[in-house]
């Protein structure tokens, strides 16, 4: 009986002294996420886990696209250095203590690969990603004539040069005389003049096509007296 007490008091202690090993908190990468930072001064704390993640307030829109980003932080040991790839060139676009914000303004139409770099001061390093879409705004067409009202025979000068694509370029300009659905002028040319023979109301229509191939078509009126 004796014995028996020893050897299960020797268990107890083992198991006692098991229990009391170690002088901080242990991370567990199995828990989704960092448990809560020891109280500072703490001298069995240790550094957490670095981890970081991208907030976007938008990930797709029609160019041209501004889009903010924010780089989100756990863990680690402050202060941290950011790195910005926001073109998904593998060029870093912005560095800094103080960058953990950036402002990107998307001028043309893609799909955009983000990287964020995250080191912090005990030298560990996170990587996030995030990606945006950024879709054709397409051209839109500003037809202009001069004069607008006249006595037949009226020579009139077509304007198309306030056309516009704010995520390329306008790369073909046609214009419709008359309305009448025939295209009487084509060309990279904006510009060109039409004379109307006949008395009656017209419409001048022009029709632009950009370089995604986008389409856009307005019209300005003539009068002949």
């Amino acid at each position: 009986m004796y014995r028996v007490f020893t050897f299960l008091f020797a268990i107890t202690v083992v198991i006692g002294l098991a229990s009391c090993n170690g002088d901080g908190p242990v991370y567990n990468p199995n828990q989704g996420g960092n448990p809560n930072p020891p109280p500072s001064g703490d001298p069995g704390a240790f550094i957490y886990q670095l981890q970081a993640f991208i907030q976007l307030d938008k990930t797709e829109g029609i160019a041209p696209l501004p889009v903010n980003m924010t780089a989100v932080v756990k863990g680690g040991q402050a202060p941290y250095y950011y790195r910005w790839d926001v073109e998904g060139d593998g060029a870093w676009d912005y560095g800094g203590i103080d960058v953990s914000e950036v402002g990107v303004h998307y001028a043309s139409a893609g799909m955009y690969a983000i990287l964020l770099e995250v080191e912090d001061n005990s030298g560990q390093s996170y990587q996030a990603y995030g990606q945006v879409q950024v879709k054709p705004s397409g051209p839109a067409a500003k037809p202009l004539a001069w004069p607008i009202q006249g006595n037949a025979p009226l020579l009139v000068d077509l304007d198309g040069s306030q056309s516009y694509d704010l995520d390329g370029k306008i790369i073909k300009y046609e214009w419709d005389y008359t309305s009448d659905g025939v295209y009487d002028y084509e060309d990279v040319n904006p510009n060109t003049s039409y004379t109307y023979e006949s008395q009656g109301t017209y419409n001048a229509t022009l029709r632009v096509t950009d370089d995604d191939g986008f389409k856009d078509v307005a019209s300005c009126q003539i009068v002949i007296l």
